[in-house]
């Protein structure tokens, strides 16, 4: 009994790859080759640039909400000042 709750809860084996073990010494010659490659292909250079530029309007767009809803509710709170003046 003992022995089938042992094989249950024994965590399995994960054998590593060569390629994304990363203590080997070919390792971190294989990632420099790779990401020398990307450099000189020109990988991605416009789409890293639109994204800089999605997230600064999504920034934008943020403050502004922001803005928008604490003017709302400054208003809300004046007008319902100025209606508890009257009564």
């Amino acid at each position: 009994m003992t022995g089938l709750f042992s094989k249950l809860f024994r965590k399995k084996r994960v054998h590593n790859d060569a390629l994304l073990d990363n203590n080997s010494d070919n390792y971190r010659m294989q990632n420099a080759q790779f990401v020398s490659f990307l450099q000189k292909s020109g990988f991605r250079k416009q789409l890293i640039d639109r994204h800089e530029k999605s997230k600064r309007f999504k920034k934008i767009v943020g403050v502004m909400v922001a803005w928008i809803i604490g003017g709302g509710f400054l208003w809300f709170v004046v007008e319902s000042a100025q209606a508890l003046e009257l009564f």
